[in-house]
């Protein structure tokens, strides 16, 4: 049912971008699926957001004699007004180490970033682009011009702000045959000037989360979360990113709700709004958890982000976790070793709805999924549509992934939360603690 309702919404919703009408509509249908599902519980949790939406973006580039207009879309959470002439600067991948060999250049020009890693050193771990985009503005960077890595002329859209506030220069992304067009005349010598404008909407509104529950019959009080975005960029319908996974979680609703065993511990299902905004939906839960104790019940989350078919698991929690995911996949392969690889991987990784929990102490457990080069270099663009999607890899999504909830819910304990000490260490160990001070979520000295 995952794939029918996920065309549906391809169809008739088209993208579902927070804020937005058909965003709203999104969590309509999702309340509503929910409900025709069976589910007893199911309920709305409301939460402020600042609602972005594109207007106009134009990038011309020039070296004094002429003028190339180039093809970009703006990210989101730029400025509602800019108009910036600045001279080029080829940034490299956008890492301090980069930036730190333009110097005093970069205050006033125009930054040439790469999205991803290219030619980097070994060992080099990449930074989001908001993070790319928060050091280079430090620097005074005026404008900032990300390049995709995807072939075929494929333009990305996503936040450029770490806290989901409009940030203070223009930012937009061109392809990757644009890119390495600019570098080439910068490195014969060239000076170059971009001329970045852009016009865009944005207003406060209020956005929902949209949760469901299945009551567990031994333990009610433990809580077994599965959460994905319900939310995807407006450049497409996001069938990849996230309706593989959102819808998922509905079909996965709907079955383990018409089984005849209950789960012993309480499954419950959430559907985030403002994932892709700088996880506005999961930190407002997060905060309100904590407010209430309500934490305390969730002993992990499950997060579903672009995943299909998965071949394992990863976790992130103290000791006693990555045993018991261990035991947990050795048993699935019990069932079908030819779908399910039995992976297990202990990476803990930063920007989806699981962080908020993560930071809280919350164990996090993500499926480990490959989709193909030709899913991943869509991502965020206008190609994430739902012929990227295979039906199988969902049902898959719920197969193995409802298969692990009930386990999980039958264990008789489950292993602690993290307390501080542990979960600044495996942030350390995890090479996060960069990337986490640059977004101001490091919670220590």
């Amino acid at each position: 049912m995952g794939y029918r309702w996920l065309r549906w919404s391809s169809e008739r919703i088209g993208h579902r971008l927070t804020g937005s009408a058909q965003g709203a509509m999104a969590e309509a249908a999702a309340d509503s699926l929910f409900r025709v599902s069976g589910l007893p519980q199911v309920m709305r949790f409301p939460f402020r957001a600042q609602a972005w939406s594109r207007g106009t973006v134009q990038l011309t580039v020039g070296d004094g004699e002429g003028f190339l207009h180039l093809q970009a879309v703006a990210l989101a959470n730029t400025p509602l007004s800019a108009a910036v002439d600045a001279p080029l600067l080829d940034a490299g991948n956008g890492l301090p180490a980069d930036l730190d060999r333009l110097g005093e250049q970069l205050k006033g020009a125009a930054a040439l970033v790469n999205i991803g890693l290219v030619a980097a050193t070994e060992g080099a771990r990449n930074l989001h682009r908001s993070e790319k985009a928060k050091l280079a503005m430090d620097r005074g960077a005026a404008a900032l011009i990300f390049v995709n890595q995807a072939e075929g002329r494929v333009l990305l859209t996503g936040t450029a702000s770490i806290d989901g506030a409009l940030i203070p220069v223009p930012a937009a992304c061109i392809a990757t045959e644009d890119g390495s067009l600019l570098r080439n005349r910068l490195a014969t010598g060239q000076a170059l000037t971009a001329r970045l404008g852009m016009s865009n909407q944005s207003a406060m509104v209020e956005a929902n989360n949209v949760i469901a529950e299945i009551p567990g019959s031994r333990m009610p009080q433990e809580v077994i979360m599965i959460g994905g975005h319900l939310d995807s960029w407006d450049l497409a319908t996001g069938a990849t990113d996230n309706g593989l996974g959102s819808f998922s979680i509905l079909d996965l609703a709907r079955a383990m709700n018409a089984m005849p065993n209950r789960p012993e511990r309480t499954i419950r299902f959430v559907l985030f709004m403002g994932e892709e905004q700088g996880l506005l939906g999961s930190r407002a839960l997060v905060e309100h958890y904590r407010e209430t104790g309500e934490l305390a019940r969730v002993k992990c989350m499950i997060n579903l982000d672009m995943s299909g078919n998965p071949q394992g698991f990863g976790v992130g929690g103290p000791d006693g976790w990555a045993g018991l995911l261990r035991s947990a996949c050795d048993s699935i392969r019990t069932v079908d070793t030819a779908a399910f690889a039995g992976r297990l991987s202990e990476e803990v990784w930063l920007h989806s709805d699981h962080q908020p929990f993560l930071m809280a102490g919350v164990p996090v457990i993500y499926p480990l999924s490959d989709l193909g080069k030709h899913v991943y270099g869509c991502y965020h663009s206008s190609c994430d549509d739902i012929h990227l999607v295979d039906p199988q890899a969902m049902v898959n999504n719920v197969r193995f992934v409802g298969a692990l909830a009930y386990m999980l819910a039958a264990a008789p304990s489950l292993p602690p939360h993290f307390n501080q000490a542990q979960l600044k260490q495996r942030l350390i160990d995890s090479g996060l603690e960069q990337p986490l001070r640059i977004g101001g979520d490091w919670p220590w000295p």
